[in-house]
C-alpha cells in the first residue's frame, strides 16, 4: 500500500472552524455539532493510529 501524507492539523482546523461557524449562527444544529464531534474523535483515532505506525 502506498504511503500517503495526511495533514491532520489542517483537518482539525477545518472541523474547529466549521463548529465555530455553526455555533456562531445562534441556530446551532445539535445533530450537525454531534457529527462534527464524532469526526473530531475519529480524526484523533486516525492520528493515534498513524503515529503508532511510525514507531
Amino acid at each position: 500500500m502506498k504511503h500517503s501524507t495526511i495533514d491532520f492539523h489542517k483537518i482539525s482546523q477545518a472541523l474547529n472552524g466549521t463548529m465555530e461557524a455553526i455555533q456562531g449562527e445562534g441556530d446551532s444544529s445539535a445533530e450537525a455539532l454531534e457529527s462534527l464531534r464524532n469526526a473530531q474523535d475519529e480524526l484523533q483515532q486516525a492520528l493515534s493510529f498513524s503515529m503508532s505506525r511510525i514507531n
